[in-house]
């Protein structure tokens, strides 16, 4: 299937590990220009490097996203470089945690405000180019979970800022939607620590999924891509579920 990305601007952040890293190198591959941040100036050098065989135009930031003047700086700095966005994925994530406070606040202004903060910049700039974003959710969002964590709670309220979105710019030609991975096995992803440090647990949840297996990087990229490419034309304010069957929900 041709997506049709070719020759499209894309912002990612946190494009350095991870999803992030698997939906930047997939959007390279598709014909994308890219401009993407990250906290530390190492990680930013090595993925600049990765994304260079591409033979597209990239360029890196250094930035965290908790600093809201240096991340709107990021941001305005990529829109300038690109000439234009037509793809935006707000990747960066405090995780989960249970620090109290202080780990409700990290999560609202990394999961939520990076959205919000992206948006208000990024946004005009979609419906310039008639493009779309995506944010990256949770299965932990959409069912109970086994820890009360304010990362659940984060996540889900992006579902309903996502379909706001997705009715106000939907009529000006931008699409919004989310995708909500389940558990998604790569090296150094939080799934690869709970099957060493908790094997029954690891276990518990690989049995629970009908093939047996848990999800990798590269099969959340796919659904990414092809939801920020027009492709996928009439999607617009949904929240994808990629988890292999993992939740039992029933979903009408």
């Amino acid at each position: 299937m041709e997506l049709g990305l070719a020759g499209k601007r894309a912002v990612i952040t946190g494009a350095t590990k991870g999803l992030g890293l698997r939906i930047a190198r997939l959007l390279l591959a598709e014909g994308c220009d890219l401009a993407f941040c990250a906290r530390t100036a190492a990680g930013v050098e090595e993925a600049t490097a990765d994304f260079a065989a591409s033979g597209r135009r990239v360029r890196g930031w250094v930035c965290d996203v908790r600093d809201a003047d240096a991340y709107r700086g990021f941001l305005e700095e990529a829109v300038d470089w690109l000439g234009g966005v037509d793809a935006f994925i707000p990747n960066v994530s405090a995780k989960g945690g249970l620090t109290g406070e202080a780990q409700w606040q990290a999560n609202f202004e990394v999961d939520l405000l990076g959205a919000v903060r992206g948006m208000e910049i990024i946004g005009p700039q979609l419906v310039a180019s008639r493009g779309a974003a995506l944010f990256m959710v949770t299965t932990a969002a959409i069912e109970h979970f086994p820890v009360v964590q304010p990362y659940n709670v984060m996540k889900a309220t992006l579902i309903v800022y996502a379909k706001q979105l997705s009715q106000t710019l939907g009529a000006k030609g931008v699409r919004v939607n989310c995708i909500s991975p389940g558990s998604i096995l790569y090296p150094g992803s939080n799934w690869e620590k709970a099957r060493d440090a908790n094997p029954a647990f690891f276990e518990g949840i690989r049995t629970s999924i009908p093939e047996g297996r848990l999800g990798t990087a590269e099969e959340v990229a796919n659904v990414a891509v092809f939801l920020l490419s027009p492709a996928a034309s009439w999607i617009n304010g949904e929240n994808v579920i990629i988890d292999g069957g993992q939740t039992k929900r029933v979903h009408y």
